[in-house]
């Protein structure tokens, strides 16, 4: 028994520590991310003082032109992979109205507001993985160092895959509980912050055998999706609103691959998609995991970070990281308790 309560209580710490560390990590990348110069008359460079710095943070969180081409909901199809986001409005506008009310109460707030903001949806993914599998101790560790790697590098953008990565493990943790009503709510937000969303959909198929819930279910978040996207509707329906097939500018495409050196393209091809993706077949194979739901969708995510993003976009890799727990911790049966 004191065995037992031990283990309990170091684990316990450890994700302590662990929420912690998820901080300190976010506000690392955060004086990363954003510029902390500014270019002199003279065109020299001055470093940004403390407080500069995060009233130019504090003015991008709630600065109403942000967000206005977004919250107009204009139907464009420009060939702009950003065209998309105007079916993510809500969220646009969750987060407008969160920092700009934070903004009222101290003008600092919006800065430390999305730092705990992102830092939770980071930690409360381990929690629900954790509820869901009682974790082993090395695999709260890899979910950190993986996390860690990822914000190590320039991210263009962070916060859907933040977002997602957090519904992605509260639907693991929903299905395995049989919950087909938090399950449905969780899709549902799931979408709403960004269309992939819907692929965790197949989350339910792992643990359980009831396709015709999953139907019904899939109509029913996507009714949902059109009527709150009514205005764009006509976008939505064209496949180029969604997969635009032109060249992004300032971003690594699939055709940009035959230009690079061969070192660079391992390097790309190696930390992009052969460690994440391969992490989820080795643990497969290995544990003989027989599950095809979650063979299709591992694939179904490579299509996805191969067709319809950056192939250096690493933020998107925050996506997998519950289905590579997952895969650590799926017997090769299917769960049906």
């Amino acid at each position: 028994m004191n065995f037992i309560s031990k283990n309990f209580n170091e684990k316990n710490l450890l994700l302590l520590i662990s929420f912690f560390l998820i901080i300190f990590i976010f506000i690392n990348f955060t004086h990363k991310h954003f510029e902390s110069f500014t270019i002199k008359d003279d065109n020299s460079y001055s470093r940004l003082t403390n407080i500069e710095f995060k009233n130019n943070i504090n003015k991008n969180l709630t600065s109403d032109p942000v967000y206005k081409t977004i919250l107009t909901k204009k139907c464009e199809i420009t060939g702009n992979m950003h065209d998309r986001h105007k079916v993510r409005w809500m969220k646009f506008l969750l987060l407008k109205n969160i920092f700009q009310v934070s903004e009222k109460l101290n003008s600092n707030s919006p800065y430390y507001v999305n730092i705990l903001l992102h830092s939770l949806l980071i930690f409360f993914s381990i929690i629900f993985l954790n509820w869901t599998f009682e974790l082993k101790k090395i695999h709260i560790m890899f979910f950190l160092l993986y996390v860690t790697f990822i914000f190590q590098n320039y991210l263009g953008e962070y916060s859907f895959s933040v977002f997602e990565m957090f519904f992605a493990s509260c639907a693991i943790w929903a299905s395995k509980k049989k919950n087909i009503f938090l399950f449905f709510f969780i899709i549902l937000l799931s979408v709403l912050n960004r269309e992939s969303g819907i692929i965790l959909i197949l989350t339910w198929l792992i643990f359980n055998d009831e396709f015709k819930k999953i139907l019904i279910l899939s109509i029913l978040v996507l009714a949902v999706f059109l009527i709150i996207n009514y205005e764009t509707i006509n976008c939505i329906i064209n496949p180029k609103f969604f997969i635009p097939l032109e060249k992004q500018q300032g971003q690594l495409n699939l055709s940009d691959l035959s230009s690079v050196n061969i070192f660079s393209l391992l390097k790309t091809i190696i930390i992009n998609f052969l460690i994440p993706f391969g992490l989820i077949f080795y643990a497969i194979i290995k544990n003989n995991i027989k599950n095809k739901f979650l063979i299709v969708m591992t694939i179904i995510y490579l299509f996805v970070f191969l067709f319809a993003t950056p192939v250096h976009h690493m933020a998107v890799k925050l996506i997998i990281l519950p289905l590579i727990i997952l895969s650590f911790n799926l017997p090769s049966k299917k769960i049906n308790n």
